[in-house]
């Protein structure tokens, strides 16, 4: 009974000991920016995390852990997997026309991958899941960290628009730090291009990157819209967001959506950051 003791209370002390090593998760500091939503006609959550800080700051925590599907805002580890498999050789290769036309003008062109990442051409981005195949994606994205996606041959260039595939503001957040800090197990050349490619706003004092994504109306669902980067001060300081929103009281979208967002977020790091 006295050994059984001494080894249970050793075992007790290499557990206590294995888990004080741990680092504790960054506190979640609650923000009411439900000013900035409703003066957009918006409802939805963000999620901030300042990196000198240590700390997340978010509104409406809890949907912030909900899962929605990443709509465009995949083209980030879509993009990084084509240019570490080679089923692109930068992004400057051209993405061919169909000859369908679009509502989107923008889209009804041959293009380079770098104008289609920042037009969100969802035809280019969709010849290229059929160019990378099922496999790709099953490998890379666990290498990439990149959770929640659902890849089959009969969705293979739709499941980050439809089905269901889900990701959360808190794993966007994650996956971006590590791609600005340039740790993903992709060639550093690649992830410094296309951090480039997802400059919004560059000025003396910060640059701010960024993706949108819009998962469109359907029957049972509303339109729902993403904007995901971080925002890089000119003394070195970061701060990552994501936010996830959709029209106040189940309206369509109308066209101030894609603007919205944005400033929303601009207006949520101007009350966060001094």
């Amino acid at each position: 009974m006295r050994l059984t003791y001494l080894f249970l209370l050793f075992l007790g002390l290499l557990l206590t000991a294995a888990c004080s090593c741990l680092p504790a998760a960054p506190p979640v500091v609650e923000h009411d920016f439900g000013p900035l939503f409703r003066a957009q006609g918006l409802e939805g959550s963000l999620l901030l995390y300042e990196e000198a800080a240590g700390r997340f700051v978010a509104y409406n925590a809890a949907r912030c852990r909900q899962g929605f599907l990443p709509a465009s805002t995949f083209k980030i580890p879509n993009t990084l997997i084509a240019l570490q498999t080679g089923a692109l050789r930068d992004t400057a290769d051209i993405c061919p026309w169909d000859g369908t036309v679009r509502s989107i003008a923008a889209w009804n062109q041959d293009m380079p991958f770098a104008r289609a990442l920042r037009v969100s051409a969802v035809p280019c981005y969709q010849q290229l899941a059929r160019r990378m195949g099922v496999a790709a994606y099953q490998q890379w994205l666990p290498k990439l960290g990149y959770p929640g996606m659902v890849v089959m041959a009969a969705t293979l260039d739709t499941f980050w628009l439809g089905g269901d595939s889900r990701i959360s503001q808190f794993a966007q957040i994650d996956f971006l730090r590590r791609l600005q800090a340039e740790t993903l197990p992709i060639e550093k050349r690649h992830q410094q291009a296309l951090k480039q490619l997802l400059i919004l706003k560059k000025t003396p004092a910060y640059t701010l990157y960024g993706k949108t994504g819009w998962r469109f109306r359907t029957a049972r669902n509303p339109d729902n819209g993403w904007l995901v980067g971080w925002l890089a001060q000119a003394d070195g300081r970061r701060v990552f967001f994501a936010l996830n929103a959709e029209p106040a009281a189940g309206q369509p979208a109308d066209a101030r959506f894609g603007p919205a967002r944005q400033l929303i977020v601009e207006a949520a790091l101007t009350e966060v950051v001094r």
